[in-house]
Formats: C-alpha cells, structure tokens, sequence
C-alpha cells in the first residue's frame, strides 16, 4: 500500500540512492535539517577549477521523500555552478520526482535545494 503512495522515481532512489557517501576532501559542505518531520541531509562538493561541481555526496536520514531527493538532487547539481544551483527552481526539482505532494511533504522534497541556498546565503554573510 505504501509504494501506491510513491512514484517509481522515489522508491528507486530511495532504496538504491545515487551519491549517498562522504567525500573526502570535499570544498564545501551544506547540512541542514526539516526539523518538524526529522530529515537532516549533508551535502558534500567537489568543485573544478571553473567553479563547477565535479562531485558530490550526501549522508542524512529522514523519509523516503527527502532520501529519495538527496539522490535525485545529487545527480541534478552536478557539472553545475553554485550560482546555477541556487537558481533552480522548486519546481525544477519536484519535477525531477514526478510526484504530487502535499504542502507538508513538499517541504521534504525541496530540503536538498532549500539547505544549499540557504547556506549560500550565509556563507555571503560571513565574508
């Protein structure tokens, strides 16, 4: 009954997840956490010369969602610049899930983007 309630896309990364390890080395790291369901996620990147994401991974638990949109997001960044990740767009990744939410679990699937941007907000502060 419950994968009724989930597109293919969330139990597929879900229970296979792309990216889900720490980086060694990694340039910057990005945690944060939905505190009102539990989801906490950390992201880790690798960037190139050029400012692009060259790698990343992620560790962090939480519901099925919030996994499943780790790995999705994961794989969304790559090859992407921090300003072209914070310019993506909620809708941007909820299509990527294929899913229609409620507002309670869209917060769940947009935790990955929210906790990059967010935190590319603070790091601009503390310069």
């Amino acid at each position: 009954m419950a994968k009724a309630l989930y597109s293919q896309i969330i139990w597929q990364h879900y229970r296979q997840p792309l990216n889900r390890h720490k980086l060694s080395k990694p340039n910057l790291k990005f945690a944060g956490a939905n505190y009102s369901c539990g989801d906490q996620l950390a992201f880790y990147v690798k960037l190139d010369k050029q400012g692009k994401i060259k790698a990343v991974g992620w560790q962090g638990g939480g519901c099925a969602i919030a996994q499943a949109s780790a790995s999705v997001f994961s794989e969304l960044i790559k090859g992407k610049t921090l300003t072209q990740v914070k310019k993506l767009t909620n809708q941007t990744v909820l299509k990527k899930l294929k899913l229609k939410l409620s507002p309670t679990r869209i917060k769940c699937a947009l935790l990955p983007l929210h906790i990059i941007k967010d935190q590319e907000k603070l790091l601009k502060l503390e310069l």
